[in-house]
């Protein structure tokens, strides 16, 4: 047994503390347990930490926050979950959750199993059940500009990839605009597919289904129902979920094709959305 001081005492409890995020009883516990060496005490608690985790892995992670990093080509938005509303609202989660959206702008981390090791200082600290459930990263193959908008509460984000014909074009202050335009609109009219192309064909079989079954209720005639079904497909759906033929939110009236169309006039070159992701918390 190691005699120490109890200013050496309050300087160890310190320190591991400071090591592992434990509270300061577990810690003088794993340090009278370890004869008051560092090195042992620390090792016991992320052993503990590990067995916390594991029972804490079956508990449901409902809350969190949305979060994105764009740097030079590349950009990643990423969704953290956790178990409280009280947690996300923490300062050291929401710094995890950034450093989470840097490392996966970065190309650090490609898919949700390889946050762990970044998550689990945080998790042990916090006593709760937290997992990166999902994450997108985009890298330009030219020109053009990778940028990202969270909403207010870190409850929505997206993040949106813009392919200009050069550099100048690119630099052009007419792209930063249109992104963020369409970011916001992205998040706010909820957009799911660029263009009406990417929508799932099952996807349109189950609309007209709805719709015809609901205008038969109607009394409509059968004849009359495919053209009416392909109608509200093209309105009720594509100009709803397909960002290239929504109404822009600036007035409803000006379509998301002819904004491009401007802004590429402007920037002297045309311009592209590639792709764009939105995420919703829970969604």
């Amino acid at each position: 047994m190691i005699t120490v001081t109890p200013v050496e005492m309050s300087r160890l409890i310190r320190d591991l503390r400071e090591k592992t995020g434990a509270g300061m009883t577990a810690c003088k516990k794993a340090l009278e347990a370890s004869g008051w060496k560092l090195d042992e005490a620390l090792t016991a608690l992320r052993k503990q930490g590990q067995a916390d985790m594991a029972k804490r892995a079956a508990r449901a992670t409902k809350e969190g926050a949305i979060a994105f990093k764009a740097a030079g080509k590349s950009g990643a938005i990423i969704e953290l979950n956790s178990e409280t509303d009280f947690v996300a609202r923490t300062d050291e989660f929401k710094a995890l959750a950034q450093s989470l959206a840097d490392k996966a702008c970065a190309g650090e981390i490609r898919q949700p199993a390889d946050a762990a090791p970044f998550i689990e200082s945080v998790q042990t600290k916090m006593r709760e059940n937290m997992a990166l459930r999902r994450l997108a990263r985009f890298t330009l193959q030219g020109e053009g500009l990778v940028a990202g908008y969270i909403h207010i509460g870190a409850k929505n984000g997206s993040l949106i990839e813009i392919a200009a014909p050069s550099a100048a074009a690119a630099a052009h202050p007419a792209v930063a605009e249109l992104a963020k335009e369409l970011l916001l609109q992205i998040v706010g009219f909820n957009a799911k597919y660029l263009r009406r192309e990417e929508v799932p064909a099952a996807e349109i079989v189950k609309e007209k289904e709805i719709h015809a079954e609901t205008l038969r209720k109607e009394g409509k005639p059968e004849a009359a129902i495919p053209k009416i079904v392909e109608g509200k497909i093209n309105k009720l759906f594509y100009q709803t979920f397909c960002l290239l033929e929504q109404m822009s939110a600036r007035d409803n009236k000006t379509s998301i094709a002819s904004i491009i169309k401007d802004a590429s006039a402007k920037a002297g070159g045309e311009l592209k959305v590639v792709r764009f992701a939105r995420y919703t918390l829970g969604e």
